[in-house]
């Protein structure tokens, strides 16, 4: 299965927080296999998946994306880009009983070990590194018309500022190399897009009852970027034309200070068609180059009957 584009214009299908996971969330591989299967038929040029592509970070989760992608055929340098979100390092909490040891969870966990298991991974689409042992963010690739330059926004463990991995956090040092992809004359001409997994707008999820409200102060405090204005600097100054990222689960297409930013999660809106039957519309974001030099950005919902969802559905090749 290629992906070739035989009209004008480069697309690529922005995805985020699969949550890929075969102990905890079976499930979300039929979706992402579902989603997949439209986005390769549909011929895009180019797939973005910005974090949380795993649920737990456990090396079962990293094959069962792997196989997933390679079925696909997108495991190539040409056809995807990933960058890294907290539950691919961190993992989460997909059980009540282990809410309150989660802290202890992320405060064990090995940050850089992780990174090299996400590289390991998905390898065949990373750059060429100069050192063996360089971080893999940020890093750039050119890929049609389009710069992609990935980012690694994910805080190491903190007991007050990071207390369950989900804040983030983007150092100097990575700053610095990010301004100096943007300049670099090689990129000049082409239309920069940033990849990074956490959010530049206000956290507001919906919340129709005390207890909702109450977890979701406790999420709007547990899902910051610190720095988030010096990153945004650096996209202002440099004249970044679109940030893709993930992280709050709310799909959007939004602005701030002259950039577009574009957000989504595959997690899918129900929705009934009639009396028996149910649709899930799998969500991810299309953006368009057009040969004029414009881009183009939209919400995109892949419609799946919800029986595709069932247990006797569910590929075990990808388990």
């Amino acid at each position: 299965m290629n992906i070739s584009n035989e009209s004008s214009g480069f697309r690529i299908a922005h995805l985020s927080d699969t949550h890929i996971s075969p102990e905890y969330n079976r499930f979300n591989i039929v979706k992402l296999k579902n989603l997949l299967s439209f986005i390769v038929d549909d011929r895009y040029d180019h797939v973005v998946i910005t974090g949380d592509v795993t649920g737990h970070a456990e090396w079962r989760d990293y094959r069962s994306i792997r196989r997933l992608l390679k079925y696909f055929g997108l495991l190539e340098y040409e056809k995807l880009s990933v960058t890294i979100g907290n539950h691919d390092i961190f993992g989460g909490v997909h059980r009540a009983e282990d809410l309150l040891s989660f802290g202890k969870h992320c405060r064990d966990t090995n940050y850089h070990q992780k990174i090299e298991l996400f590289e390991r991974t998905f390898a065949e689409t990373f750059p060429v590194k100069a050192f063996p042992n360089e971080s893999p963010f940020p890093y750039v690739k050119i890929v049609g018309p389009v710069a992609l330059v990935g980012m690694n926004s994910i805080a190491k463990f903190h007991a007050l500022r990071n207390p369950v991995g989900s804040n983030g956090y983007v150092s100097s040092a990575q700053i610095g190399a990010v301004t100096r992809i943007l300049r670099h004359p090689s990129i000049e001409e082409l239309k920069k897009i940033a990849l990074i997994h956490h959010h530049f707008n206000r956290y507001e999820p919906y919340a129709d009852s005390i207890s909702e409200r109450v977890y979701s102060l406790f999420e709007a405090r547990t899902l910051k970027l610190r720095r988030r204005r010096q990153v945004e600097d650096v996209f202002r100054e440099n004249k970044v034309d679109l940030v893709l990222h993930g992280h709050t689960h709310i799909e959007g297409i939004y602005s701030r200070s002259g950039i577009t930013y574009s957000s989504t999660a595959l997690n899918p809106v129900r929705s009934r068609i009639d009396s028996h039957h149910d649709v899930d519309r799998l969500r991810f974001n299309e953006i368009s180059i057009l040969d004029n030099g414009l881009i183009e950005t939209r919400k995109h919902r892949v419609a799946v009957h919800s029986r595709g969802s069932s247990s006797k559905t569910l590929d075990k090749r990808f388990s």
